[in-house]
């Protein structure tokens, strides 16, 4: 215990140095975001406000409220009114690190010539994926640690890959029957998103299969996300999360994935499974691939998501022309090819895994399921408001997300308030965490129903189904791009298990899991009016809602558990174990 300790202490120290080196305003909006709960965000704007600089004290503490409005117009107005050039770097660094790309710009078109601009210059162009120009700008400055992790990421997208020693592996000893080991991107207790909860589903629905499941997250979680007391094993359920964690980690991106290679290599060995598993992105794969490489032991892929694509939904559209989203792009379709199988989401995600040359006959579509809590009875919708404190006989549209732009959260409000002058039982309730929280809470201010709309927040992973048995309408007003396209995100689907009604955007990743007018409805994503025109035909319409609430639930526990996925993983990971050499 005293030398993980040891061991962590070095790390975070190592991770610090490195992100202060690489992008210092980022490593601040995300230290921030971590610890503002622990120091109120007002207590910091009063502190800052004591300085000079109000208007520079004003944009970092938008940035860290993830209030990209209040940002955005600082900064302009400090572009207007400023009679000097002092400061615009820093206001460059805060508008990069939340992806005000156009105004970040602007700054630096203002700032004086030094090496501290031509850092954020190449910021700014690695943010929009311009890689390779970058790397240019910085090497007209001595050399940095910036400038290295950037060649080091740029080489992997390139083509470089992990390189690991032959094993005798299967010679020495023979594998363990019904042994799986699993690598994840993250997982539970330390991070709640729907990846963490779809793997600790999925290895819950395999260890009742009788499955072995040896699971391990990437290198040096989740010390990488400031949990700075991580053990060597976390138990969740019946699920036991290794974290490799190396006396000293690498943070270069072409280091790290080596690292993973060998840190994944040893647990292999220790294991000895008979199948290796690794979820997106690319890095996870290449490390896997290279130890099935070097053992002779078959690797699953599993697609969960396009994200390239939703590192696109963040940029300009002129960033789907740049380098880092082809090379992207490129690797992903590279780990799949190469897989022994892949698995995947949805028929939508099938087919743009077949476009980019993977053979349709080693995929295989586990979509996401329901479990624990979903499987039993929904708690009564008048008993779920008096446990929340919710109002017993209000109409609840609402969701519970990530709140992040593409959700399109915004299109609800907007519809909400267009209702609201007559239908004052018509409220909101919004669940979940996320950069665009801020901006949506601003937005029901300034449409005047703040009045009608709760956001709770982040909220325990064990409430959840709560949350979702207290709404009569759960809302999925995804923007139309590449990736909500292609995606079918988990949380309408255990709405579905809560007899709770899907109103959805009419895309083809959405129309794979709503009925139109037997589960819910597709509606223009948007289309505001037609929005509310469905809002309000359901709230005059009760029965329907009903209705459509039995047909849901019926749907998902007959189609969409994860014992049945676990059923269809088993038999993939045995045909790939059989599989003639």
């Amino acid at each position: 215990m005293r030398n993980q300790l040891l061991s962590n202490i070095t790390n975070t120290g190592f991770l610090v140095v490195s992100n202060l080196a690489d992008d210092p305003s980022y490593f601040a909006l995300q230290v921030a975001r971590k610890f503002k709960k622990r120091f109120p965000v007002e207590v910091l704007d009063r502190i800052l406000s004591l300085g000079n600089e109000r208007s520079i004290a004003s944009a970092f503490s938008a940035m860290i409220r993830d209030d990209s409005v209040r940002l955005k117009a600082t900064c302009r107005t400090w572009l207007e009114k400023s009679s000097t050039k002092r400061g615009a770097v820093f206001l460059a660094n805060l508008c990069i690190a939340s992806g005000e790309w156009s105004t970040a710009n602007d700054l630096l078109e203002q700032s004086k010539s030094s090496p501290e601009t031509t850092r954020a210059k190449a910021r700014l162009q690695w943010g929009l994926g311009n890689m390779s120009e970058a790397i240019s700008l910085l090497e007209k400055i001595p050399p940095n640690r910036q400038k290295r992790h950037y060649v080091s990421e740029y080489q992997v997208y390139s083509g470089v890959e992990p390189s690991l020693p032959q094993t005798q592996f299967s010679n020495d000893r023979s594998a363990e029957k019904d042994s799986v080991v699993f690598l994840a991107t993250n997982s539970l207790p330390h991070t709640g998103s729907g990846y963490a909860q779809r793997t600790q589903s999925t290895l819950s629905a395999l260890s009742d299969e009788g499955w072995k499941t040896n699971a391990c997250t990437r290198v040096n979680y989740p010390l990488s996300i400031g949990v700075f007391q991580a053990s060597s094993t976390d138990q969740v359920g019946p699920v036991s999360y290794e974290r490799l964690i190396p006396a000293r980690a690498k943070h270069d991106l072409s280091g790290r994935i080596q690292q993973q290679a060998e840190e994944l290599l040893a647990k292999v060995i220790r294991d000895r499974p008979q199948i290796l598993h690794t979820t997106t992105d690319f890095s996870n794969a290449l490390a896997v691939k290279a130890v099935s490489e070097a053992t002779g032991i078959p690797w699953v892929y599993e697609v969960r998501g396009q994200l390239a694509d939703t590192w696109l939904s963040t940029r300009p559209e002129s960033a789907e022309n740049s380098e880092r989203y082809k090379l992207f792009r490129e690797r992903e379709a590279y780990v799949a090819k190469n897989a022994d199988y892949v698995i995947t989401l949805g028929d939508q995600m099938k087919e743009n895994l077949i476009s980019v040359g993977v053979e349709p006959a080693k995929i295989e579509i586990l979509a996401n399921g329901i479990g624990d809590e979903f499987l039993n009875e929904p708690v009564e919708r008048s008993a779920a408001r008096h446990e929340l404190g919710l109002d017993i006989d209000a109409f609840y549209v609402g969701t519970v997300s990530s709140l992040v732009p593409y959700e399109g959260l915004d299109t609800v409000l907007r519809a909400v308030a267009k209702l609201h002058k007559v239908n004052h039982n018509l409220k909101v309730l919004i669940v979940g965490d996320g950069t665009d929280k801020e901006n949506l809470i601003r937005l029901a201010s300034e449409l005047g129903i703040s009045n009608c709309c709760e956001f709770t927040g982040r909220v325990p992973r064990e409430k959840a189904h709560v949350y979702h048995a207290a709404l009569n309408l759960f809302v999925v007003p995804r923007k139309d791009s590449a990736v909500t396209r292609a995606v079918t995100p988990l949380k309408p689907v255990e709405a579905l298990a809560s007899r709770v009604p899907v109103l959805a955007s009419d895309l083809p990743a959405l129309n794979e899991l709503i009925e139109d007018g037997v589960t819910g409805y597709l509606v223009d994503s948007s289309d505001v009016d037609q929005w509310a025109t469905t809002i309000d035909h359901l709230m005059r319409s009760p029965e329907k809602v009903a209705d459509m609430g039995d047909s849901g639930r019926e749907l998902v526990l007959n189609t969409r558990t994860w014992s049945q996925n676990a059923k269809k993983l088993d038999s993939v990971y045995r045909s790939v174990i059989n599989k003639p050499l």
